[in-house]
């Protein structure tokens, strides 16, 4: 059952195995699995309690095994695994306190093993594993310094191996693995550049392999992955297009 953690908390993101902690007053706290450093406290030590990483926070993901921070300066920071180069700094190098990626971030992402980045020009960047064309740059070659993608986005989400762009026309764009229907666009073919799904979309989250999506009429639709019924619909049934949620 839940049970109090801290309070005067803003917004919480849960990983693989840890947990990142954004109070009011833009501390950054994390505790859980530390093996690669994703806490960003300097160590590699599992941590049972919070532990307080850094101040001037304004936003926080946590993916699996790496963390991504928008400080309140819009830099961009990362810490943990970088396999694929998922950090972004130019590195394989797995970082146990965070680094400086980037300027002019307005949000971040954690996926599976990349990540995605919205800069406040609404332009999306990307860096990291890119086998399944998760990244949207037309290739499957791996990334380790933020690439450009696209212009014109106001929303993003990086699942395990796919990502959801909301641009600014409301309009919904997928990419990456897609076995599992987790793009939404009725195949369970990967797609190495975005494609588009639907219309009238103001909010995304990818999930492992599935997908949620709220529209502008506060509608929510899902697709992919169902074998535990994580999309809602009282089935164990994949959904490969986008279908409405009914409460």
């Amino acid at each position: 059952t839940p049970m109090l953690v801290m309070s005067d908390v803003q917004s919480v993101s849960a990983g693989n195995l840890f947990t990142l902690i954004l109070t009011k007053d833009g501390t950054l706290w994390g505790c859980g699995f530390n093996a690669n450093g994703q806490l960003g406290d300097g160590t590699t030590i599992t941590q049972l309690t919070p532990v307080m990483i850094m101040n001037g926070v304004a936003s926080i993901s946590a993916g699996n095994m790496h963390s991504l921070i928008v400080k309140t300066d819009s830099t961009l920071w990362a810490c943990g695994n970088n396999y694929g180069g998922k950090l972004g700094d130019g590195t394989t190098t797995n970082r146990a306190t965070p680094v400086q990626i980037a300027t002019g971030v307005a949000r971040a992402s954690a996926g599976g093993s990349f990540s995605l980045i919205l800069k406040g020009d609404g332009t999306l960047w990307g860096c990291g594993r890119n086998l399944y064309g998760s990244l949207g740059t037309g290739t499957t070659e791996d990334v380790l310094a933020p690439v450009q993608i696209m212009a014109g986005v106001a929303a993003i989400s990086a699942g395990g191996a796919h990502s959801l762009i909301v641009k600014m026309d409301r309009t919904l764009w997928s990419c990456g693995l897609n076995q599992s229907g987790q793009l939404g666009d009725g195949s369970t073919i990967q797609r190495l550049i975005p494609v588009k799904i639907m219309d009238n979309v103001l909010e995304v989250s990818a999930g492992s392999a599935h997908s949620l999506v709220l529209t502008t009429t506060s509608i929510i639709y899902a697709f992919g992955n169902n074998d535990y019924g994580c999309l809602g619909d009282g089935t164990q049934q994949y959904h490969y297009v986008p279908f409405p949620i009914n409460f």
